[in-house]
């Protein structure tokens, strides 16, 4: 009994810690939130003169928004919310996994197991005081234009918690 006890117990608390961090990230990615980024996005994307798809997953990698401006590539349409997936599920930048999954590394195969798994770069963990709360994808131009823009994205991210 006693163990039956503790157990539950043990329960009690992990489900009480899941619910505060879905309130955590609820409250951080509303949607005025998620808006606000994706006109980053678009602002920064039509600075640049990149056509882009833009996603935003919330900390278990399941959609809150997608955009696609312009005639970004169709394939961005596909990447972009696998990169926000990648991210937020990994808690990290998509561009960083390559190491860990070639032969040989910790997490080798991984992205053979999920379909949702990209390594491909632009994916980028959104996290608030150390714990995730959701995740960003950008993708449509050069690497470097996309990590550009999700810079942008990021900065702007830090902004609006700041307020």
């Amino acid at each position: 009994m006693k163990k039956f006890l503790l157990i539950f117990v043990l329960l009690n608390i992990n489900f009480v810690a899941m619910a505060q961090n879905l309130r955590t990230a609820g409250s951080v990615l509303t949607d005025e939130t998620c808006e606000i980024l994706c006109a980053a996005a678009k602002n920064k994307s039509r600075e640049m003169g990149v056509d882009i798809s833009f996603a935003i997953a919330d900390p278990d990698g399941l959609p809150r928004l997608f955009r696609r401006f312009g005639d970004a590539l169709v394939l961005s349409a596909t990447l972009v919310p696998a990169k926000a997936y990648t991210s937020a599920v990994t808690q990290s930048p998509t561009g960083n996994l390559i190491p860990f999954v070639a032969d040989g590394g910790d997490l080798m195969g991984m992205n053979t197991c999920d379909f949702r798994i990209t390594l491909v770069p632009g994916g980028f963990p959104l996290f608030v005081d150390g714990k995730i709360v959701g995740a960003i994808g950008v993708g449509g131009g050069s690497k470097e234009q996309d990590l550009e823009i999700a810079d942008h994205i990021l900065n702007v991210f830090s902004e609006t918690l700041s307020r």
